[in-house]
């Protein structure tokens, strides 16, 4: 009985060894399961203070239906309206990317859209904007 639990024991640790070796496969370039209409917007210079927004249409021109499954944002200061869900190949994606307008000077933001694929697993499309915020002046009386 002694030796059972002594080789039990045995199991039990390398088959935890083993599983702490394992990584999760990469996530994959989305070029080949998406396209998108707007991936590096540029705002260019904006007023400081002012809320900004822009849209991205991404549609999906693999086979198989993709699963929008989040979108990580580089701040807080950006927020993305999306719709969760399974886009079946040939539809469209409406993503909203709104930004609080709270930056003087240069600005560069990053979105990270993860979706997901039942046959290749975790696709990544990452989305860029930029611009400058410029701060006006108080005119007194």
């Amino acid at each position: 009985m002694y030796k059972f639990f002594l080789l039990l024991n045995f199991v039990v640790i390398t088959s935890k060894i083993n599983a702490q070796n394992t990584r999760p496969a990469a996530p994959l370039d989305a070029a080949k399961y998406i396209e998108v209409s707007d991936d590096n917007h540029d705002f260019g210079n904006f007023v400081f203070g002012t809320p900004l927004s822009y849209s991205v249409k991404m549609k999906n021109i693999s086979k198989d239906t993709l699963f929008l499954t989040n979108i990580i944002v580089s701040c807080g200061c950006t927020t993305p309206h999306y719709k969760k869900g399974a886009y079946a190949p040939g539809s469209d994606i409406d993503l909203t990317i709104a930004y609080n307008g709270r930056n003087d000077g240069l600005l560069k933001k990053t979105l990270s859209v993860l979706l997901e694929d039942n046959k290749d697993g975790q696709i990544v499309k990452i989305l860029r904007f930029q611009g400058t915020g410029i701060v006006q002046n108080k005119v007194s009386n």
